[in-house]
């Protein structure tokens, strides 16, 4: 780890003026301690916490992820796919060669540093992001390009007849809302939500709302977009 001290080439280096905020979450030990007060001491003011996560982060928020914390199992309140569809995220320690792993290609990851960059290395990818840049391995890059072609490229998507409830439901789960969440932007009751993921889970052949996820990112879906549902009244 690099001694504690503000980053830049040659010379005295004074704390820069303005202090832009970083959503952190990383295990508690010595190594995150470090990369916190680097971080600190150029600029950066840190919040940390899933819930803090969850209730300040906007789109233009950024946010570094440290993969470690994945390994201590159940020790998040939240999935990670949740915190990482909020903001603009950098993903420390991957580990090599990086494997196929979907957490790379949510669409808040904007970039992947491996554990052996040091701290000045994350600091210029932070920066980079900030400014609506990607810091991405090649390797990850050309994975993304050849999920995109075969998108373009293949047969359109056999999609099941969701009806437009079960769509309006599926449009939730990929910018991250709860039941309750998805209730108030219906007007309905939770149960009703959960009726319909249900009947959602059955028709494309998941169990839970991770799976339903994937599947969803796997067949190019986006919140975003229209989704023509079956021609029935629902």
């Amino acid at each position: 780890m690099e001694g504690l001290k503000a980053a830049g080439v040659g010379g005295d280096h004074s704390m820069p003026s303005t202090r832009r905020t970083l959503f952190f979450l990383a295990p508690h030990d010595s190594a995150a301690a470090h990369l916190q007060d680097f971080l600190s001491l150029n600029g950066y003011s840190l919040r940390s916490g899933a819930e803090t996560l969850l209730s300040e982060m906007s789109a233009d928020s950024l946010g570094l992820l440290d993969l470690r914390i994945l390994e201590q199992g159940p020790g998040l309140s939240l999935p990670i796919e949740c915190l990482l569809a909020r903001g603009r995220w950098l993903l420390i320690n991957a580990q090599e060669p990086f494997r196929d792993d979907f957490l790379f290609f949510n669409a808040g990851v904007c970039g992947l540093l491996s554990g052996r960059e040091a701290p000045s290395r994350i600091l210029q990818a932070l920066d980079l992001i900030a400014q609506g840049e990607l810091w991405m391995p090649r390797a990850i890059l050309a994975e993304a390009f050849r999920r995109q072609r075969a998108r373009h490229t293949s047969q359109e998507t056999v999609l099941p007849a969701l009806t437009r409830r079960e769509w309006q439901v599926l449009r939730g789960l990929l910018v991250a809302e709860n039941n309750r969440e998805i209730a108030a932007r219906l007007g309905v009751e939770e149960s009703t939500v959960k009726r319909h993921l249900y009947n959602l889970f059955r028709k494309v052949g998941v169990r839970n709302r991770l799976e339903a996820l994937n599947w969803a990112r796997a067949a190019g879906l986006q919140a975003t977009q229209e989704f023509r549902p079956a021609n029935r009244v629902c």
